[in-house]
């Protein structure tokens, strides 16, 4: 499945040339599908609205609309700064999902009911291209869109910024939410449970293997920096960051 600039959305068939499914849309779009195949977000950063399909029925109207507002954001500035979606994950359990920005906030969204969750907070947005460049008034994507992820069980939020620090939230005691959603209720706010040093420059993708425990990292001067696990399970009660070493690359970067 791909979101592109001509505002359509289209499901491919990897065995045929030409798309088996197209959506149009108002404006240009992101997607991500949920591990189970059978529900799909679309983000449309022109409306700040996540809309949630059926596969099965991919051509009528989404089941659920979700529409992503901070209420935090009007306290540092009226009108508050828009919010620019670069990337979208769903949880392993297709609870929950993850909607990466490129200012200096990520946030947790109920899949299922539409509420705002948690803001992922602490980390420096890749939205600028120089650390000492000033945040402009209208958001901007800039080289955000590959730097943060989940762990394969999805109890921890692993993301990269523009220092090139590497960042970890824990997102496991996130308050539930019922009933109708109000956008006024701030989402909780989380800080990092730990900072790793990645790279000289913006660490621009951050992904976990979903199978063994490693994580790899990639700026622009195309270097990976692998963070191997220990023997410890991810589910146990001691500070993820002491869980983990760094392995620097012995060859030149054309080897990583």
């Amino acid at each position: 499945m791909s979101g592109s600039m001509d505002k359509t959305v289209r499901l491919w068939d990897l065995r045929a040339p030409q798309c088996r499914g197209l959506l149009s849309l108002p404006a240009p779009s992101l997607v991500a599908y949920d591990t189970t195949g059978v529900v799909f977000a679309v983000a449309l950063n022109h409306y700040s609205r996540i809309l949630m399909y059926d596969h099965a029925n991919f051509d009528k109207a989404p089941f659920l609309t979700i529409t992503l507002e901070d209420p935090t954001l009007a306290r540092v500035s009226f009108p508050p700064r828009a919010i620019y979606m670069t990337s979208l994950a769903f949880s392993s359990s297709g609870k929950y999902l993850l909607v990466g920005c490129s200012g200096d906030a990520h946030y947790i969204i109920d899949a299922f009911e539409g509420h705002v969750l948690a803001k992922l907070e602490g980390h420096v947005g890749l939205e600028r291209r120089r650390l000492d460049t000033p945040i402009s008034i209208e958001p901007q994507r800039g080289c955000s869109g590959e730097e943060v992820s989940w762990t394969p069980d999805s109890k921890y939020v692993v993301g990269g910024g523009l220092d090139g620090r590497i960042c970890v939230w824990d997102v496991q005691n996130m308050p539930p939410r019922e009933g109708p959603v109000d956008l006024t209720v701030s989402p909780m706010r989380i800080q990092p449970l730990a900072k790793m040093d990645g790279h000289p420059g913006p660490a621009r993708c951050v992904r976990f293997n979903p199978r063994l425990a490693m994580m790899a990292t990639a700026g622009a001067e195309l270097v990976c920096h692998h963070f191997v696990l220990r023997c410890v399970s991810l589910t146990e009660t001691r500070p993820f960051g002491s869980q983990i070493r760094q392995r620097m690359p012995t060859k030149s970067p054309k080897n990583c």
